[in-house]
């Protein structure tokens, strides 16, 4: 008899598009029930995701997974599907990120109405959550401001087109592809066709996690553990438990300004790591190591503050 399984899932565009993703890759394991939760980041998309989690009491960008973790300890969903980027770097200890599908492209990207990056006017402004897109901006383009921006992808995309208060934003690769943008070059919209850039990876460091769709149970559900596992793709659980565990070392959250990149030659993961202090220093490294923790220890071990030379 077919085991089933229930999945919980956001209800935005990109999170009902993992969601499938998921779904396709169980096809055939096991029957699947689906079910849309909206979470505390889902109500709240007028004010920056800091003051989010600051009202709500959840630390981290907890404000994306908090209802749906409940859900797993109601005994509601079997395992949540979740952009894991937005994943607390700890987990509370009745939780467990299971298994990964295979990443997506993990760069950043661009998008104006027109001018690429270096065409970008003194003081052009561009939109951003995230802390880490905003400091290597900065690093880039000392004269650009940066301001705060919420909403789904079409949302930010719609705000660019249309609104005079975004020259850019920046939007994660991986999202534009799994909703069907092209990256690079013309990214039609209905009001305004736009312009997508996308930044090297080894200038402009991803996020740790970013690209990776993560599967969270509960510890106690080896029923879904079990056939989770049979989907999982190993390359990428590795790197992103070397990313998680650096960020946890640095006792960094999932919005701290940390870049992360990972790649694989043969058997060796290799890490490189951007790290911006509160007090302007730039700490930098890398690690190569076939254990993800040992990599990401050696990570750590080896920051030193970036030379100017």
């Amino acid at each position: 008899m077919i085991p089933h399984l229930r999945l919980g899932t956001r209800g935005s565009a990109l999170a009902l598009a993992q969601a499938d993703l998921t779904t396709t890759a169980l096809s055939g394991l096991c029957d699947l029930h689906r079910e849309i939760i909206v979470t505390t980041g889902d109500r709240r998309t007028d004010i920056p995701l800091a003051e989010v989690a600051a009202a709500s009491g959840v630390v981290d960008k907890g404000v994306f997974i908090k209802e749906l973790e409940l859900a797993l300890l109601d005994d509601r969903i079997d395992f949540a599907v979740h952009s894991l980027k937005d994943v607390p770097t700890i987990l509370e200890p009745e939780f467990e990120i299971c298994a990964t599908l295979p990443r997506a492209p993990i760069g950043d990207v661009l998008i104006t109405t027109g001018p690429s990056f270096s065409e970008l006017p003194s003081g052009a402004t561009i939109g951003t959550s995230s802390e880490r897109r905003r400091y290597q901006l900065l690093d880039l383009r000392p004269d650009l401001k940066i301001i705060d921006i919420r909403g789904n992808v079409p949302t930010r995309l719609s705000q660019v087109a249309e609104s005079s208060s975004y020259d850019g934003i920046i939007l994660a690769e991986a999202g534009l592809l799994r909703l069907g943008y092209p990256v690079g070059g013309t990214l039609p919209h209905e009001s305004h066709s736009l312009h997508s850039e996308l930044f090297p990876a080894q200038n402009f460091l991803p996020a740790a996690g970013q690209g990776a769709v993560a599967l969270e149970i509960r510890k106690d559900n080896s029923k879904a553990r079990e056939l989770l596992s049979q989907i999982s793709h190993s390359p990428t659980f590795n790197a992103i438990t070397a990313e998680r565990h650096f960020l946890a070392l640095l006792q960094a959250g999932c919005d701290t300004p940390v870049g992360v990149l990972s790649s694989y030659q043969e058997t060796t993961l290799h890490l490189n790591a951007r790290v911006y202090e509160q007090d302007g220093q730039v700490l930098e490294a890398s690690s190569s190591h076939s254990d993800p923790l040992i990599a990401a220890q050696q990570l750590f071990d080896n920051l030193s503050t970036r030379s100017h030379a």
